[in-house]
């Protein structure tokens, strides 16, 4: 239901902005957006249009409750891993040169080896 925007369902109700899961993945594979910012906005312009649309209690919006539920759990997740990792990577950063030397070298590379793959 949230996968693509239909027109002729929304002709009823006033949404401003539309969104779908189909246009967030085609902007995706395009490399359209500009910053995890921009996707979560869009994702939660989803939800934003699913109350907007349905009525409280109904089937269509308590889906969009538990997507938007899935979606805050994982996208938390997400940011504070992204936090520890910007954390460890100052940390490295902020060791002398003789701390690099003495094997914290190895460490770093694998840390980098590690974002990247």
């Amino acid at each position: 239901p949230f996968y693509k925007y239909d027109e002729k369902e929304v002709s009823n109700k006033f949404i401003k902005n539309q969104m779908d899961l189909f246009t967030i993945n085609s902007k995706l594979e395009n490399d359209q957006y500009t910053s995890t910012k921009e996707f979560e906005n869009d994702i939660r312009l989803i939800f934003r249009n699913c109350y907007t649309y349905n009525d409280i209690g109904s089937e269509m919006y308590c889906l969009g409750e538990e997507l938007e539920s899935a979606f805050n759990k994982i996208w938390t997740e997400k940011i504070i891993f992204q936090v520890k990792q910007k954390e460890k990577l100052k940390r490295i950063r902020d060791t002398s040169d003789d701390d690099l030397s003495s094997g914290k070298l190895y460490i770093f590379i694998t840390f980098l080896l590690h974002l990247y793959y």
